[in-house]
């Protein structure tokens, strides 16, 4: 129990340290996340994920909380289709209008993952991964959103050592970003909403247990706004 104490809080002083020394460096908002994730195999095709995280913004304000759960359906080597939920506690922004200092958000999303070197059978060890998600938020205070995500990761799993580098890319793609308001008819318009790349590394803790950190940058397409994040997730496997 001790040794899985040390392994589950070693991220949370790790992040609070790396926060203090990314808002003095870059001089920019940052959000530091930390989480917890569990992972269990019901057959060969189907597995189950369930994780929670804990986010913070600037160092010491909080900003959400959120628990997740995936469902993922394996068709063959490199393929695989998801269903996933988000419950997600966090701040409401719009308290002076109705009073209410927190607001929920429920999240749906459904994709599909395609690891193109397994699927070829070309490498064990290096992963190029494209990731296809449509989610959907159901916001209590704000207006609902619909969102297409196209993400690439690279990753290379070092042989006989216990660290494992990996970059991503990340696009996301707002179906509902405008609302434009004429004298006869409300139009939707869709359109870019955001760009996001880490680059980290996950260290391999025990055969059944890793420790994922990385540092990334979120580029608002539609306010220009930026936001710098480092993150750091605690993995178990249950099989």
């Amino acid at each position: 129990m001790r040794v899985i104490f040390m392994y589950i809080t070693k991220p949370y002083f790790l992040l609070v340290a790396c926060s203090l020394i990314s808002n003095r460096q870059f001089n920019a908002q940052c959000s530091t996340r930390m989480g917890l994730n569990l992972n269990k195999s019901f057959s060969k095709h189907f597995d189950l994920e369930a994780g929670y995280q804990y986010r913070i913004k600037n160092s010491s304000e909080f900003d959400n909380s959120n628990i997740d759960f995936k469902w993922c359906q394996h068709w063959m080597n490199g393929i695989e289709t998801f269903l996933k939920y988000r419950n997600s506690f966090e701040n409401n922004k719009d308290s002076d209008l109705n009073s209410k200092i927190h607001a929920f958000n429920n999240r749906i999303g459904f994709g599909l993952n395609i690891s193109f070197l397994r699927l070829f059978d070309i490498s064990k060890r290096r992963k190029i991964d494209w990731t296809i998600t449509q989610q959907y938020d159901n916001n209590q205070f704000r207006r609902n959103s619909s969102i297409l995500r196209n993400k690439l990761t690279l990753k290379y799993d070092i042989k006989d050592f216990i660290l494992s580098p990996f970059v991503s890319f990340e696009h996301f793609y707002k179906w509902n970003r405008d609302i434009v308001y004429a004298s006869d008819e409300i139009t939707i318009m869709s359109g870019s909403r955001s760009w996001r790349m880490f680059a980290g590394i996950e260290i391999e803790t025990s055969k059944k247990s890793s420790l994922r950190v990385a540092t990334g940058l979120n580029k608002r397409i539609d306010t220009g706004n930026q936001q710098w994040i480092i993150n750091a997730e605690y993995s178990i496997n249950l099989d």
